[in-house]
């Protein structure tokens, strides 16, 4: 695998050097106002698969935040589900770099839908299964003293289909979101079903809470995510 590094951030601009051994002679050649700042490679999506894998059906305009506190401004940027990866797409380019999740606290990416912005957090969330942690980017649907993430992951499935009159099967994209409230303490607690009966299983103490917010809301079917927020914003009310 060819890798980068994306070594240039001076204002609103991102260099990107490739080659396939990293010198460390180019940097004595960059003004001293620059500074590396993430790695990456060259992204290669999986071939012969339906749909996309990618949260985002073309680039948008973006804003990366990087865990040093700077902010790279206006690149060209798509978020895929499958892998959990930032792409990014040099100004001049037909290049399409994965960067390295280490280095990125959040991105935002702007006219989501052509309308609203939406940003990205990178969260620690418990992986039961495996008993121990891991990072991931979450979208930001709700932020403050209990926050709500939406996990915007793509799995594959099989499907059936005729081709030339025989049965094959095929590999499809499909969403498989996961939700994640995030408490003061930082604890994540996750869940997959939009249904009252799940959400009642992660905050068993606060059923009769619950209970007044669907009524108040008038949320007497939970359909949609913006039901979701709605009860976030009102569940928030046991933390102030």
């Amino acid at each position: 695998m060819k890798y980068l590094i994306i070594v240039c951030l001076l204002l609103f601009t991102l260099k990107i050097l490739a080659q396939d051994t990293l010198s460390c002679n180019c940097i004595k050649q960059l003004d001293e106002n620059y500074t590396p700042k993430l790695q990456g490679q060259v992204y290669r999506g999986l071939a012969g698969m339906v749909g996309s894998d990618f949260f985002t059906p073309e680039y948008l305009k973006g804003d990366i935040y990087l865990e040093n506190g700077e902010i790279s401004y206006d690149q060209q940027l798509r978020y895929n589900g499958r892998i959990d990866g930032l792409v990014l797409t040099p100004p001049n380019s037909s290049k399409e770099i994965l960067l390295e999740k280490y280095f990125i606290k959040a991105f935002c990416l702007k006219k989501f839908k052509g309308n609203a912005d939406i940003k990205f957090e990178k969260i620690k969330i418990h992986n039961e299964l495996r008993n121990d942690s891991s990072s991931i980017f979450g979208q930001v649907l709700y932020q403050n003293k209990l926050s709500l993430y939406a996990y915007r992951r793509f799995d594959l499935q099989d499907v059936s289909d005729i081709a030339e009159g025989k049965q094959v099967v095929r590999k499809l994209y499909t969403p498989s979101f996961t939700y994640y409230f995030r408490l003061p303490d930082n604890t994540t607690i996750g869940f997959k079903s939009l249904k009252k009966r799940n959400l009642y299983k992660v905050f068993p103490a606060n059923k009769d809470l619950m209970r007044k917010i669907f009524r108040e809301k008038h949320l007497r079917r939970f359909l949609n995510e913006e039901d979701l927020i709605q009860l976030t914003e009102g569940l928030n009310s046991l933390y102030n």
